[in-house]
Protein backbone atom coordinates (compact mmCIF):
# COMPACT_ATOMS: atom_id res chain seq x y z
CA UNK A 1 0.00 0.00 0.00
CA UNK A 2 2.49 2.64 0.97
CA UNK A 3 5.18 0.98 -1.20
CA UNK A 4 3.11 1.81 -4.48
CA UNK A 5 2.12 5.49 -2.79
CA UNK A 6 5.80 6.28 -3.19
CA UNK A 7 5.94 4.19 -6.41
CA UNK A 8 3.22 6.36 -8.09
CA UNK A 9 4.70 9.94 -6.49
CA UNK A 10 8.19 9.30 -7.97
CA UNK A 11 7.30 8.09 -11.33
CA UNK A 12 7.39 11.58 -13.46
CA UNK A 13 11.16 12.13 -11.81
CA UNK A 14 12.47 8.94 -12.65
CA UNK A 15 11.09 8.81 -16.43
CA UNK A 16 13.05 12.30 -16.68
CA UNK A 17 16.07 11.01 -15.30
CA UNK A 18 16.23 8.11 -17.78
CA UNK A 19 15.35 10.37 -20.33
CA UNK A 20 18.33 12.61 -20.11
CA UNK A 21 20.62 9.44 -19.58
CA UNK A 22 19.40 8.01 -22.98
CA UNK A 23 19.73 11.26 -24.83
CA UNK A 24 23.40 12.29 -23.55
CA UNK A 25 22.48 15.58 -21.10
CA UNK A 26 23.41 13.88 -17.51
CA UNK A 27 26.57 11.55 -18.03
CA UNK A 28 25.84 8.37 -15.99
CA UNK A 29 28.67 7.24 -12.55
CA UNK A 30 30.83 4.91 -13.95
CA UNK A 31 29.90 2.53 -10.92
CA UNK A 32 26.55 1.21 -10.24
CA UNK A 33 27.49 1.00 -6.52
CA UNK A 34 27.45 5.22 -6.87
CA UNK A 35 24.16 5.68 -8.58
CA UNK A 36 22.04 5.41 -5.60
CA UNK A 37 18.10 4.66 -5.84
CA UNK A 38 16.27 4.27 -3.01
CA UNK A 39 14.14 0.94 -3.83
CA UNK A 40 11.28 2.06 -1.88
CA UNK A 41 10.50 5.49 -3.60
CA UNK A 42 12.30 5.08 -6.59
CA UNK A 43 14.56 8.82 -5.93
CA UNK A 44 18.24 9.47 -6.51
CA UNK A 45 20.53 12.07 -5.38
CA UNK A 46 20.11 13.72 -8.12
CA UNK A 47 16.46 14.49 -7.50
CA UNK A 48 17.32 15.74 -3.85
CA UNK A 49 20.67 15.36 -2.11
CA UNK A 50 20.02 13.32 1.13
CA UNK A 51 22.27 11.81 3.76
CA UNK A 52 19.92 8.96 4.86
CA UNK A 53 21.26 6.21 2.92
CA UNK A 54 21.54 2.71 4.16
CA UNK A 55 21.88 -0.60 2.90
CA UNK A 56 20.73 -3.10 5.41
CA UNK A 57 21.03 -6.24 3.39
CA UNK A 58 22.87 -8.39 1.01
CA UNK A 59 21.84 -6.96 -2.34
CA UNK A 60 23.76 -5.56 -4.81
CA UNK A 61 24.18 -2.31 -6.89
CA UNK A 62 21.49 0.09 -7.02
CA UNK A 63 19.12 -2.44 -5.24
CA UNK A 64 20.70 -2.22 -1.70
CA UNK A 65 20.39 1.04 -1.41
CA UNK A 66 17.16 2.78 0.81
CA UNK A 67 16.41 5.82 2.50
CA UNK A 68 16.00 5.18 6.36
CA UNK A 69 13.18 7.26 6.39
CA UNK A 70 11.13 5.35 3.38
CA UNK A 71 12.34 2.21 5.39
CA UNK A 72 10.79 2.87 8.86
CA UNK A 73 7.96 3.37 7.08
CA UNK A 74 7.84 0.35 5.18
CA UNK A 75 9.05 -1.87 8.31
CA UNK A 76 5.95 -0.03 10.36
CA UNK A 77 3.96 -1.13 7.17
CA UNK A 78 5.17 -5.01 7.38
CA UNK A 79 4.73 -4.80 11.47
CA UNK A 80 1.52 -3.74 11.55
CA UNK A 81 -0.08 -6.51 9.25
CA UNK A 82 2.41 -9.48 11.33
CA UNK A 83 3.73 -7.87 14.25
CA UNK A 84 5.68 -11.32 15.33
CA UNK A 85 6.84 -12.28 11.76
CA UNK A 86 10.73 -10.81 11.05
CA UNK A 87 11.25 -7.85 8.70
CA UNK A 88 13.13 -9.14 5.65
CA UNK A 89 14.32 -8.15 2.40
CA UNK A 90 11.99 -8.95 -0.27
CA UNK A 91 14.84 -9.64 -2.82
CA UNK A 92 17.49 -11.64 -0.74
CA UNK A 93 15.47 -12.35 2.06
CA UNK A 94 17.52 -11.01 4.60
CA UNK A 95 16.74 -10.40 8.05
CA UNK A 96 17.16 -6.80 8.98
CA UNK A 97 18.77 -6.17 12.00
CA UNK A 98 16.74 -3.54 14.07
CA UNK A 99 18.50 -2.31 16.99
CA UNK A 100 15.96 -0.82 19.63
CA UNK A 101 16.82 2.01 22.09
CA UNK A 102 17.55 0.51 25.48
CA UNK A 103 14.72 0.86 27.94
CA UNK A 104 14.52 2.12 31.63
CA UNK A 105 13.67 -1.03 34.09
CA UNK A 106 10.59 0.93 35.30
CA UNK A 107 9.82 1.39 31.57
CA UNK A 108 10.64 -2.26 30.63
CA UNK A 109 9.08 -3.22 34.17
CA UNK A 110 5.60 -1.85 32.45
CA UNK A 111 6.43 -3.43 29.17
CA UNK A 112 6.16 -6.73 30.61
CA UNK A 113 3.20 -6.37 32.41
CA UNK A 114 1.52 -4.76 29.59
CA UNK A 115 2.40 -8.02 27.44
CA UNK A 116 1.57 -10.62 30.57
CA UNK A 117 -1.89 -8.13 30.93
CA UNK A 118 -2.52 -8.75 26.84
CA UNK A 119 -2.09 -12.48 27.41
CA UNK A 120 -3.96 -12.96 30.14
CA UNK A 121 -7.14 -10.88 29.56
CA UNK A 122 -8.42 -12.94 26.40
CA UNK A 123 -8.37 -16.67 29.04
CA UNK A 124 -9.83 -14.51 31.90
CA UNK A 125 -12.81 -13.81 28.94
CA UNK A 126 -13.03 -16.93 28.10
CA UNK A 127 -13.72 -18.23 31.67
CA UNK A 128 -16.20 -15.24 32.29
CA UNK A 129 -18.64 -16.01 29.27
CA UNK A 130 -18.11 -19.77 30.30
CA UNK A 131 -19.18 -18.80 33.60
CA UNK A 132 -22.24 -16.74 32.02
CA UNK A 133 -22.91 -20.09 29.88
CA UNK A 134 -22.93 -22.21 33.16
CA UNK A 135 -25.13 -20.13 35.10
CA UNK A 136 -27.70 -19.28 32.13
CA UNK A 137 -27.57 -22.86 31.75
CA UNK A 138 -28.26 -24.09 35.39
CA UNK A 139 -31.13 -21.54 35.72
CA UNK A 140 -32.71 -23.10 32.43
CA UNK A 141 -32.71 -25.95 34.18
CA UNK A 142 -34.08 -25.63 37.27
CA UNK A 143 -36.85 -23.26 35.22
CA UNK A 144 -37.43 -26.43 33.24
CA UNK A 145 -37.43 -28.74 36.80
CA UNK A 146 -39.84 -26.63 38.46
CA UNK A 147 -42.22 -26.31 35.26
CA UNK A 148 -42.01 -30.20 35.02
CA UNK A 149 -42.18 -31.29 38.51
CA UNK A 150 -44.40 -28.58 40.04
CA UNK A 151 -42.83 -26.46 42.10
CA UNK A 152 -43.22 -27.95 45.43
CA UNK A 153 -41.69 -31.02 44.18
CA UNK A 154 -38.87 -29.44 42.10
CA UNK A 155 -37.83 -27.05 45.20
CA UNK A 156 -37.69 -30.07 47.00
CA UNK A 157 -35.26 -31.81 44.29
CA UNK A 158 -33.35 -28.66 44.44
CA UNK A 159 -33.16 -29.02 48.27
CA UNK A 160 -32.27 -32.58 48.08
CA UNK A 161 -28.81 -32.78 46.23
CA UNK A 162 -27.58 -29.67 44.81
CA UNK A 163 -24.35 -31.17 43.79
CA UNK A 164 -25.93 -33.27 41.93
CA UNK A 165 -28.24 -30.81 40.18
CA UNK A 166 -25.54 -28.53 39.82
CA UNK A 167 -24.39 -31.05 37.44
CA UNK A 168 -27.53 -32.33 35.64
CA UNK A 169 -29.06 -29.13 35.23
CA UNK A 170 -26.74 -27.45 32.53
CA UNK A 171 -27.57 -30.71 30.88
CA UNK A 172 -31.30 -29.83 30.11
CA UNK A 173 -30.37 -27.27 27.61
CA UNK A 174 -27.49 -29.20 26.17
CA UNK A 175 -29.56 -31.82 25.64
CA UNK A 176 -32.35 -30.40 23.78
CA UNK A 177 -30.22 -28.44 21.34
CA UNK A 178 -28.80 -31.46 20.85
CA UNK A 179 -32.02 -33.45 19.76
CA UNK A 180 -32.28 -30.85 17.09
CA UNK A 181 -29.38 -32.32 15.12
CA UNK A 182 -31.96 -35.27 14.86
CA UNK A 183 -33.76 -35.06 11.18
CA UNK A 184 -35.86 -37.93 11.28
CA UNK A 185 -37.68 -35.11 8.25
CA UNK A 186 -35.07 -35.75 6.45
CA UNK A 187 -35.03 -39.73 6.29
CA UNK A 188 -39.47 -39.35 5.42
CA UNK A 189 -38.71 -37.21 2.86
CA UNK A 190 -36.04 -39.76 1.58
CA UNK A 191 -38.63 -42.32 1.46
CA UNK A 192 -41.63 -40.13 0.20
CA UNK A 193 -39.25 -39.28 -3.07
CA UNK A 194 -37.91 -42.96 -3.37
CA UNK A 195 -41.64 -44.03 -3.84
CA UNK A 196 -42.58 -41.57 -5.98
CA UNK A 197 -39.68 -40.82 -8.41
CA UNK A 198 -40.62 -39.76 -11.87
CA UNK A 199 -37.83 -41.08 -14.80
CA UNK A 200 -36.80 -39.50 -17.73
CA UNK A 201 -39.14 -40.82 -21.05
CA UNK A 202 -37.78 -43.71 -22.84
CA UNK A 203 -37.67 -41.63 -26.14
CA UNK A 204 -35.60 -39.61 -24.47
CA UNK A 205 -32.98 -41.74 -24.28
CA UNK A 206 -30.25 -42.82 -26.39
CA UNK A 207 -29.43 -46.45 -26.86
CA UNK A 208 -26.80 -46.38 -23.65
CA UNK A 209 -29.59 -45.02 -21.35
CA UNK A 210 -27.83 -41.59 -21.18
CA UNK A 211 -30.31 -38.91 -21.62
CA UNK A 212 -30.75 -36.93 -25.39
CA UNK A 213 -29.94 -33.26 -25.47
CA UNK A 214 -33.41 -31.24 -24.34
CA UNK A 215 -34.32 -34.45 -22.37
CA UNK A 216 -36.81 -32.86 -19.45
CA UNK A 217 -34.62 -33.21 -16.54
CA UNK A 218 -35.31 -35.82 -14.16
CA UNK A 219 -35.02 -36.23 -9.77
CA UNK A 220 -31.72 -37.43 -9.61
CA UNK A 221 -31.04 -33.73 -11.24
CA UNK A 222 -32.52 -32.52 -8.41
CA UNK A 223 -31.44 -35.05 -5.58
CA UNK A 224 -28.12 -33.89 -6.50
CA UNK A 225 -28.39 -30.38 -6.46
CA UNK A 226 -30.38 -30.81 -3.07
CA UNK A 227 -27.27 -32.68 -1.58
CA UNK A 228 -24.55 -30.50 -3.30
CA UNK A 229 -26.82 -27.34 -1.88
CA UNK A 230 -28.78 -28.48 1.34
CA UNK A 231 -31.44 -26.71 2.90
CA UNK A 232 -30.26 -23.91 5.22
CA UNK A 233 -32.01 -26.00 8.70
CA UNK A 234 -30.32 -28.98 7.74
CA UNK A 235 -26.82 -29.75 9.43
CA UNK A 236 -24.85 -29.89 6.33
CA UNK A 237 -26.27 -26.72 5.42
CA UNK A 238 -24.21 -24.16 7.32
CA UNK A 239 -23.55 -20.24 5.98
CA UNK A 240 -23.34 -17.07 7.86
CA UNK A 241 -25.90 -15.40 5.75
CA UNK A 242 -29.13 -13.98 7.03
CA UNK A 243 -31.31 -16.25 6.39
CA UNK A 244 -29.77 -19.25 7.55
CA UNK A 245 -28.93 -17.11 10.64
CA UNK A 246 -32.41 -16.98 11.30
CA UNK A 247 -32.86 -20.50 10.72
CA UNK A 248 -30.26 -21.66 13.48
CA UNK A 249 -31.85 -18.85 15.76
CA UNK A 250 -35.41 -21.03 14.77
CA UNK A 251 -33.96 -24.01 15.65
CA UNK A 252 -32.18 -23.14 18.81
CA UNK A 253 -36.00 -21.27 19.72
CA UNK A 254 -37.94 -24.77 19.07
CA UNK A 255 -35.50 -26.73 21.24
CA UNK A 256 -35.75 -24.68 24.43
CA UNK A 257 -39.64 -24.23 24.06
CA UNK A 258 -39.82 -27.97 23.79
CA UNK A 259 -40.97 -28.17 27.65
CA UNK A 260 -42.94 -25.14 27.83
CA UNK A 261 -44.72 -26.81 24.63
CA UNK A 262 -44.85 -30.13 26.14
CA UNK A 263 -46.83 -29.32 29.20
CA UNK A 264 -49.11 -27.19 27.36
CA UNK A 265 -49.84 -29.90 25.05
CA UNK A 266 -49.91 -32.37 27.46
CA UNK A 267 -52.67 -30.62 29.76
CA UNK A 268 -54.71 -29.18 26.56
CA UNK A 269 -54.74 -32.76 24.03
CA UNK A 270 -54.69 -35.43 27.02
CA UNK A 271 -56.07 -33.82 30.23
CA UNK A 272 -56.98 -37.55 31.59
CA UNK A 273 -53.55 -38.72 30.78
CA UNK A 274 -51.90 -35.59 32.59
CA UNK A 275 -54.18 -36.13 35.68
CA UNK A 276 -53.05 -39.75 35.99
CA UNK A 277 -49.71 -39.59 35.14
CA UNK A 278 -47.91 -35.96 35.02
CA UNK A 279 -44.78 -37.57 33.31
CA UNK A 280 -46.72 -39.63 30.53
CA UNK A 281 -49.21 -36.56 29.95
CA UNK A 282 -45.49 -34.36 29.05
CA UNK A 283 -44.10 -37.08 26.88
CA UNK A 284 -47.25 -37.05 24.90
CA UNK A 285 -47.28 -33.73 24.22
CA UNK A 286 -44.07 -33.49 23.24
CA UNK A 287 -44.17 -36.28 20.81
CA UNK A 288 -46.96 -34.51 19.63
CA UNK A 289 -45.30 -31.21 19.35
CA UNK A 290 -42.47 -32.76 17.46
CA UNK A 291 -44.70 -34.80 15.30
CA UNK A 292 -46.69 -31.80 14.48
CA UNK A 293 -43.42 -29.50 13.74
CA UNK A 294 -41.65 -32.43 11.89
CA UNK A 295 -44.80 -33.03 9.54
CA UNK A 296 -45.08 -29.46 8.81
CA UNK A 297 -41.55 -28.96 7.84
CA UNK A 298 -41.69 -32.12 5.37
CA UNK A 299 -45.17 -30.74 3.58
CA UNK A 300 -43.45 -27.44 3.01
CA UNK A 301 -39.98 -28.82 2.05
CA UNK A 302 -42.09 -31.24 -0.72
CA UNK A 303 -44.18 -28.78 -1.84
CA UNK A 304 -41.30 -26.14 -2.41
CA UNK A 305 -39.51 -29.40 -4.18
CA UNK A 306 -42.83 -29.82 -6.16
CA UNK A 307 -42.64 -25.66 -7.48
CA UNK A 308 -39.00 -26.45 -8.40
CA UNK A 309 -39.56 -29.55 -10.17
CA UNK A 310 -42.22 -28.73 -12.25
CA UNK A 311 -41.48 -24.88 -13.35
CA UNK A 312 -41.12 -24.00 -16.79
CA UNK A 313 -39.77 -20.70 -18.38
CA UNK A 314 -42.17 -19.02 -21.35
CA UNK A 315 -41.45 -17.37 -24.62
CA UNK A 316 -40.76 -13.78 -24.88
CA UNK A 317 -43.68 -12.08 -26.05
CA UNK A 318 -44.72 -8.21 -25.80
CA UNK A 319 -48.46 -9.70 -24.37
CA UNK A 320 -46.93 -11.70 -21.49
CA UNK A 321 -45.12 -8.69 -19.97
CA UNK A 322 -46.03 -7.44 -17.05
Amino acid sequence: MMHQRFRTRVQSPLRNRRRRLRSGLEPSSGSPEDDKMCWICLSGDEDQHRRDWLFPCRCRGTNKWVHESCLNRWIDEKQLMAPDVPVTCNQCRTEYIIVMPPMCRFDALLERLDKCYERLCPSVLMGILAATVYFSAVTYGALTLLELAGYETGMKLLQEDSTLLMILLPSVPTVLILSRMIHWDDALIRWLRRHNRVSIPADQLDPLGEPLPGAPLDDEYFDQLEREHPPSDSPLGSGFGSESLGRVSTSFCVALSLPTASVVLGKCLFGGVYKENKLMGIIMGGMTFLAIKGLASVYLRQSQYQQRRHRFVRDYAPESVT
